[in-house]
């Protein structure tokens, strides 16, 4: 029988408590014996620990691998206290919309949700739901396969996912390798869930790539691969939408558009010095604008090789403007007019190894240190970043080679929502080559 995942803030009091209950139980298996794999701290540690895990980031891998935890996770909540559990789902925050009152639903208030997390007002990442309503293709929404020239993060993921765990949520979500401790997490990635789900419905539910692929942590599950959670239904769940996720998805699905690659431009630098010393001295670097085909329908911005820092997580802002227009990032005005995206750098484990994917296959062992194992890498090493700059060329009455792209660091707050700029992290904004691809 199909259960329905619904939203925290229509759960029952005697549904919430259900849910808080089971995951109690959880939590004792672990005080227990932190090595029992039904336990919450080691199902937690699928996530947050290389040995263990860990999960899945800057692929196509990203969104499969979120659903097999939440899957085999709702399992175990359902399995600890039958028939009491044996209908507990996990409820999802609705993050797409602000709460009526507070940073967070009030059930992340009780005992046994409640942690230390970034309570200072912040605004919610701007794009999510056009993201998941407008994009239309499957790699640049969810991710990229393994080596695919397209790229490897995909806008949900590097965009809203990101700024949400760094900027938003921050406490143990705003570190990868503590994310899962926070009940929290359980809640946040269930809704990226009933996203991804939303985009396959609109999208006609093209098939997943990298189908065969095992998703590491779960080799020891019945379903462990790819293919395995490319339905919902399937899996024996859907989600119930409230009103105003209704209502906030009922747009038309933009047709596909064919585009073809005209002309890629190398972008240099306005001025010295280098890009990292305009990093640390300003916290920003102007490149300046080519000329384009005049065929050309669309305008991106490629960056390449962007690192993922180590130390911490920050935000790349984008602008592109006329030369002559000077940069007011704090005015509200020129950053609706000029600004064409962001993107957050999440902090990875500091970790071997490049890439996402890791076709080992290794599963747990005793304890959490693998049995001498080499961890498993939980970020790759660097990213692409597009910025499509259409737009906002197109309301400028200026030359393309007069204006010039901006790029703007800001580092995340501390875990409860503290400015600061650490001197290591800014160290790490570093990129290969910024390119200007232009499509007919």
């Amino acid at each position: 029988m199909t259960k329905n995942r619904r939203d925290i803030n229509s759960l029952s009091q005697t549904e919430l408590d259900d849910y808080i209950h089971a995951l109690g139980i959880l939590r004792a298996r672990s005080a227990a014996d932190p090595d029992d794999p039904t336990g919450y701290d080691f199902q937690a540690a699928l996530h947050n620990d290389m040995f263990v895990g860990p999960c899945e980031h800057g692929s196509d891998l990203f969104l499969p691998w979120h659903r097999s935890h939440l899957y085999h996770f709702e399992k175990l909540l359902q399995e600890s206290d039958p028939p009491r559990t044996a209908d507990v789902t996990l409820p999802y925050w609705d993050w797409l919309h602000p709460e009526a009152a507070g940073k967070f639903p009030p059930a992340f208030a009780l005992p046994g949700l409640a942690a230390e997390r970034n309570d200072v007002a912040t605004d919610l990442p701007p794009d999510t739901l056009q993201i998941v309503t407008q994009e239309t293709d499957q790699g640049a929404f969810g991710g990229y396969p393994a080596a695919h020239p397209g790229g490897d993060y995909g806008r949900l993921e590097l965009g809203p996912h990101n700024y949400m765990h760094g900027v938003f949520i921050g406490g143990d979500m705003g570190d990868p390798s503590t994310a899962a401790q926070d009940a929290i997490y359980f809640s946040f990635h269930t809704f990226i869930d009933l996203l991804w789900a939303e985009w396959q419905r609109r999208n006609g539910a093209p098939p997943v790539t990298s189908p065969d692929h095992d998703l590491r942590g779960f080799l020891s599950q019945a379903k462990h691969k790819v293919a395995d959670f490319a339905d919902t239904v399937a899996l024996g769940y859907e989600y119930e939408y409230t009103e105003r996720l209704k209502k906030a998805f009922a747009v038309p699905v933009p047709a596909p558009v064919e585009r073809s690659l005209l002309a890629t431009r190398p972008l240099s630098l306005v001025a010295a010095p280098d890009f990292a010393t305009q990093m640390r001295e300003a916290s920003r670097a102007q490149f300046g604008l080519v000329a384009a085909p005049k065929e050309g329908r669309e305008v991106v911005v490629r960056l390449d090789e962007l690192k993922i820092p180590l130390t911490g997580s920050y935000l790349l802002h984008a602008y592109v403007h006329p030369g002559d227009v000077p940069f007011r990032a704090d005015d509200a005005e020129f950053a609706d007019r000029y600004g064409v995206g962001y993107a957050v750098l999440w902090r990875a484990h500091a970790g071997p190894a490049d890439g996402g994917h890791d076709d080992g296959g290794h599963e747990h062992g005793a304890g959490h240190d693998g049995g001498g194992r080499q961890p498993h890498p939980h970020h790759p090493s660097s990213c692409t970043v597009r910025f499509d700059v259409t737009a906002v060329l197109a309301e400028s009455p200026a030359d393309l080679g007069t204006q010039v792209l901006t790029l703007q660091y800001s580092p995340a707050p501390t875990a409860t929502g503290q400015p600061e700029s650490p001197p290591e992290l800014v160290q790490e904004v570093a990129l290969k080559d910024v390119m200007m691809e232009v499509y007919g």
